[in-house]
């Protein structure tokens, strides 16, 4: 399992085991949100950030693509669920504090986040020269919403729909960074991932205010099916066509490199799964056309 994203820092065995002690504290531990009852709400939470390729956006000056990435590692994840977002925070931790690089981030990342009805109340910047290497920030961000209190029940049958990606989106950049080190990857291949994730959440949440989907999975590390996994009731599994997703060179080229590792580490063109009935087809491909989606799969009983 992972031999080459091992072999790149990245010990997916290790940290399938890590989820694995997670899953017996119960609760939310292995969902995409938590969630916490507070004076007659739900409230939702979610953490995450970009991983490596903050790396190579950062040491190319792409600022405001990495407040995209950091605003669509949030958001995606708590779209997956019937929430409202409404507050973010986040963490910066540099080895040298550039103001001008990182009001930037801050000021496009508040930008985007408005556009979805959710304000940046502030967070912390850490300088850290012991911790960190010259020349290196991180970055991660905290998500808050009032989640809708409704039950959807995921059923054999229900289809699985795809939502198709900005190629790599924010994960398995380890794995990236060191072919394109090893000259496996081209400079304009190189480039191509470094695209700005696409966020979803605005058309989700249209899906889940008309109540035509049951449940969704934001792929990012870990690949499509564990993703899904995370959402799918233990007494299920899906059935998916790998075929049915659209093409996109770089995953052509990944998987002449990678093989079959591909699919554990990458979304593989796939950004973003819907779970929901058959019937409510038409709705879905209609209001998430602008993210081209196609039929997947399906929820089938183990």
């Amino acid at each position: 399992m992972g031999v080459m994203y091992e072999n790149s820092g990245v010990n997916l065995a290790e940290a399938h085991k890590l989820a694995g002690k997670l899953n017996n504290l119960g609760g939310n531990f292995n969902l995409f949100s938590g969630d916490k009852l507070c004076g007659g709400l739900k409230i939702s939470h979610c953490c995450d950030g970009i991983g490596t390729k903050i790396i190579p956006l950062y040491s190319r000056k792409l600022y405001k693509n990495i407040a995209v990435d950091l605003a669509a590692a949030n958001l995606n994840d708590i779209a997956t669920q019937n929430v409202r977002a409404f507050a973010f925070l986040d963490y910066i931790a540099v080895n040298e504090l550039d103001s001008a690089a990182v009001s930037e981030i801050i000021f496009e990342l508040k930008k985007i986040l408005a556009v979805y009805d959710c304000e940046l109340l502030g967070g912390e910047t850490s300088e850290m020269p012991a911790i960190l290497r010259e020349n290196t920030i991180d970055i991660c961000g905290f998500l808050t919403g009032i989640k809708k209190d409704t039950v959807y029940c995921i059923r054999d049958g229900d289809c699985v729909i795809g939502l198709t990606s900005n190629g790599i989106h924010a994960n398995g950049f380890s794995l990236i960074r060191k072919l394109y080190s090893q000259k496996l990857l081209s400079e304009d291949e190189f480039i191509d991932c470094l695209k700005p994730s696409y966020i979803y959440y605005g058309v989700l949440r249209k899906l889940w205010d008309n109540n035509f989907i049951k449940s969704g999975a934001n792929i990012t590390g870990g690949g499509i099916l564990s993703n899904l996994n995370r959402v799918i009731p233990q007494n299920c599994t899906v059935d998916l066509d790998y075929n049915k997703i659209p093409s996109q060179n770089i995953y052509k080229k990944l998987y002449s490199i990678c093989g079959e590792e591909m699919f554990e580490v990458f979304n593989c063109g796939v950004g973003f799964c819907i779970i929901a009935e058959k019937s409510r087809l038409d709705d879905i491909f209609n209001i998430c056309s602008e993210f081209n989606p196609f039929l997947l799969g399906k929820v089938v009983k183990k």
